[in-house]
């Protein structure tokens, strides 16, 4: 398999490129026990930042280091009330959006994922009893498997991926991980399994022995990036991501910036320990002061 190969009609791209995350709100109608709320944000942190203001970042970082793809997280994102607005902001300067979300509230898939090309939806199990184990709540799974349905029957085109954290003991098993890949390839989706961040070593499956899960169904790696690996079986295909949140993975350096509601980005590898503010910046729209203070903060951003 070629890098960025198209499968299905859709794109496998496995370039290391970097994007902005925009953690939208720290609010989740979920509880899932290993939650790692994006490493840094708490549901105290001020909601500064409004849809033109997400908008101005989008346009910047496309313009100033080619980064056409945002990814809007949280929190749920979807219990954002600016989320359809945020969207809608970033959509027009030409950046491609995909949203993280349990997929609990997409109550009219036409309408709240008009502007996304790719959603992320965490379906980290299709055993009933176990998804309600993982995410602590009481919405029903069977829901959850109808909305993905209807997404790709609004939206033939949409990339749609189903994340699964892998957690030993709980969703680990051969079989368990065989169901995801098997209900993905029937929306013409892709099950993407994710290594566990935690400091409960006990539950953490490290992505070599998600690898031989994998092999035992009978996969064979056909790809390997930085952070994703991708396995094929036949006409399907799957993949595994590595948390940049987990201690196991901190070696690989920088990944990703975040952008959280109060103005202040991070990035994946320090794993909160050092913040920077960005909100003067964003509400005044002083391109040149966030321009420096990125590429001093994130080494990777790069001016094209």
């Amino acid at each position: 398999m070629e890098l960025g190969q198209h499968i299905k009609g859709r794109v496998i791209d496995m370039k290391d490129e970097h994007e902005f995350r925009i953690v939208i709100t720290p609010f989740c109608n979920y509880r899932c026990f290993f939650c790692h709320s994006e490493g840094f944000i708490k549901e105290s942190t001020p909601l500064l930042l409004s849809p033109a203001d997400y908008g101005f970042v989008a346009k910047a970082a496309k313009e100033l280091w080619g980064w056409d793809t945002l990814t809007i997280t949280g929190g749920e994102p979807l219990i954002s009330p600016i989320y359809r607005e945020t969207c809608e902001a970033i959509a027009k300067e030409g950046v491609r959006i995909t949203t993280v979300t349990n997929a609990s509230l997409i109550s009219s898939p036409k309408k709240i994922l008009a502007h996304n090309s790719q959603i992320n939806v965490s379906l980290h199990s299709m055993d009933p009893d176990v998804y309600r184990r993982i995410t602590c709540i009481t919405y029903p799974l069977n829901q959850v498997i109808d909305t993905i349905i209807s997404v790709r029957s609004f939206y033939p085109e949409m990339a749609i991926h189903l994340n699964a954290t892998v957690i030993r003991g709980v969703n680990d098993k051969p079989e368990d991980m065989d169901k995801l890949i098997n209900f993905a390839t029937r929306v013409e989706g892709e099950a993407k399994f994710i290594d566990l961040a935690s400091s409960n070593k006990q539950l953490i499956v490290p992505c070599e022995e998600i690898e031989e899960r994998l092999v035992a169904i009978g996969f064979s790696k056909v790809d390997e990036g930085k952070w994703r690996s991708i396995f094929e079986r036949g006409s399907e295909h799957t993949s595994i991501t590595r948390c940049g949140f987990a201690e196991q993975n901190s070696a690989r350096g920088d990944r990703n910036l975040f952008l959280n509601p109060d103005g202040t980005v991070a990035s994946d590898d320090d794993r909160g320990k050092l913040s920077m503010s960005l909100l003067r910046e964003i509400h005044e729209r002083d391109l040149d002061s966030f321009a420096k203070k990125v590429e001093w903060y994130f080494p990777p951003a790069k001016r094209i």
